[in-house]
């Protein structure tokens, strides 16, 4: 798997009461589950004007998401399972509480005791999965997610933090999953709060997955806790409707963005892409964090609200209006446009609409696109059919 950066990222729907919806208590009862679904607008910053088309060099090689990473140590830093090999903190890691050494890899552990599960959490969230109105692989994937959660939280080379964090994370995926089993939960917010636990719990998979590096897998342990947290939040009665539904919209087009760029029929087919597909995702969930962080600077939650703004306008955004209009001429399948707007709100443009561009779906009205000599936007189809979508930016066409 590609090395990831370890701020944390999907689609995004930000406006001016996202912030206030993000930073009210998380802590409260949960509330009647009715989520608007509705969209915010806003416009991303221009692109720099691109040079004359050159297919860009050949890649290297760079190892895929399911790719093991290197046995052989660096020099002087200690091998994986070595007491003592502590991993670097995450974005919005704890600044007390034990070390954020991801599970497994030997980090020191701490005197401070970490909150504890019912002793039938185990039965009881696998009764619920049990319950739940999906297929059978997805239940299966969850009770991964399950088993290797508590397994590291049993783990006396887990950290403190890291225990606490996991604990959380299956306290309020058993939570969602008691407000999706309810009568009275709407068929729509079933279907969220679904969305929402698969997502939580493919960040938890990652985040114990021994083929990915342990900086990578303490950022998906990250994610894993913050996604638990907004989720838990979004069940505030002080909420309104509209603040609930920006919330929500953030959460799923996280859990959404990671399912489809784990989906090998939908991820993206270069490592490089890989890499800033999940850079994107992760960016967007560090801002999500620190909107609901109630002691980050007011800078920094600023530039938070404006990182999930510019991507949840990305679909109103002129330019992306401009490019999808030219795929248009090339009469594109309802498969391949459903495609460019799914990751469009989940990545944002350009990169997310890119990607969408990339689908399979979206094969034959590439090859036309690559064809046409005569458009301006034929360097940045060149580029997209022959190399890594996220190195094609510059060949977006200007006014």
């Amino acid at each position: 798997m590609c090395k990831i950066a370890r701020r944390q990222i999907t689609r995004i729907v930000g406006t001016s009461c996202l912030a206030a919806a993000l930073a009210l208590p998380t802590a409260a009862a949960a509330a009647p589950h009715t989520l608007a679904q509705q969209r915010t607008t806003g416009v991303p910053a221009d692109t720099p004007a691109p040079p004359p088309y050159t297919p860009p060099a050949p890649q290297p090689n760079t190892p895929g998401p399911n790719t093991p990473a290197p046995n052989t140590p660096k020099p002087n830093t200690p091998a994986p399972n070595t007491p003592g090999s502590e991993q670097p903190k995450s974005p919005g890691a704890p600044s007390s509480g034990g070390t954020t050494s991801a599970p497994g890899t030997g980090g020191p552990t701490t005197s401070q005791s970490p909150p504890q599960l019912p002793p039938n959490t185990k039965k009881e969230v696998e009764a619920k999965i049990a319950a739940l109105n999906v297929p059978e692989d997805v239940k299966q994937k969850l009770r991964d997610g399950l088993n290797k959660a508590l397994n590291a939280i049993q783990d006396p080379l887990t950290s403190a933090a890291a225990k606490a964090e996991y604990t959380r994370v299956v306290t309020e995926i058993n939570n969602a999953l008691k407000i999706i089993q309810s009568p009275t939960t709407s068929p729509a917010d079933k279907a969220t709060y679904t969305k929402l636990v698969r997502g939580i719990n493919e960040s938890v998979r990652l985040s114990l997955d021994p083929k990915i590096a342990p900086a990578d897998r303490d950022v998906y342990r990250r994610l894993a806790a913050d996604l638990a947290n907004s989720m838990k939040g979004i069940q505030n009665p002080k909420l309104s409707p509209a603040q609930r539904a920006y919330a929500v919209k953030v959460l799923e087009g996280i859990s959404d963005g990671l399912l489809a760029a784990q989906n090998s029929t939908t991820a993206p087919k270069k490592a490089a892409d890989v890499q800033q597909i999940q850079k994107t995702l992760q960016e967007s969930s560090a801002a999500l964090a620190t909107l609901q962080d109630p002691n980050a600077p007011q800078q920094a939650k600023d530039a938070a609200k404006k990182t999930l703004d510019d991507r949840a306008a990305s679909v109103q955004n002129p330019k992306y209006q401009e490019f999808l209009a030219e795929v248009k001429r090339y009469n594109p399948s309802d498969a391949c446009l459903a495609a460019i707007d799914s990751r469009t709100n989940q990545a944002g443009w350009p990169q997310g609409s890119l990607w969408g561009l990339t689908d399979d779906a979206c094969s034959d009205t590439l090859t036309q696109a690559v064809g046409d000599n005569s458009s301006r936007w034929n360097p940045l189809f060149q580029c997209v059919q022959q190399n890594a979508f996220s190195t094609c930016l510059v060949y977006i066409p200007q006014d």
